[in-house]
């Protein structure tokens, strides 16, 4: 079996910063849709990630959140101190994170660990055992403990917050 680069390179770090770790692979998830169809028995809350930009397009954040919670963005924009804030297209996506809609997650950093992306993690992720999202790569899912966010994001000196 082949793995992609963007996975396989997940899978690296991971074994880099002794993050045990479970990988299942399925058919491609674009959606919440695609979620419920090929819903699968992982023992873990699946998260769905927004990518988001400010009114001028001088900030990007990238929200983390449990895939059967509503995001509310007008808090979000209180939280941020943000006029607004809108979703960011595909082309600002891939030359923010170096990855197209699909396969969005905070392991996006990864691929461009120089971003300037700030990355928002619903504190519910504590809530669970274990959690998973796509390894840059939406035909799996990759699943550890919410604990080893931190270490991922501190490793490439990302900005990051719990909210």
């Amino acid at each position: 079996m082949i793995i992609s680069t963007a996975k396989q390179d997940v899978y690296e770090l991971f074994d880099l910063l002794q993050i045990p770790y479970k990988v299942y692979d399925h058919p491609p998830i674009f959606s919440q849709a695609d979620n419920e169809k090929h819903r699968l028995d992982i023992g873990a809350v699946i998260f769905k990630n927004l990518f988001l930009q400010n009114a001028s397009k001088s900030n990007y954040y990238l929200y983390s959140l449990p895939i059967s919670k509503r995001a509310d963005l007008i808090s979000l924009r209180a939280l941020l101190s943000e006029s607004r804030l809108s979703f960011g297209d595909a082309d600002m996506l891939f030359d923010k994170l170096n990855i197209k809609p699909g396969s969005v997650s905070f392991l996006n950093i990864i691929k461009k660990p120089t971003t300037d992306v700030f990355f928002l993690i619903d504190k519910e992720i504590f809530d669970s055992e274990f959690f998973g999202v796509h390894p840059n790569d939406n035909t799996s899912t990759i699943v550890f403990k919410p604990s080893q966010i931190s270490t991922i994001l501190d490793h490439f000196h990302a900005k990051y917050r719990f909210i």
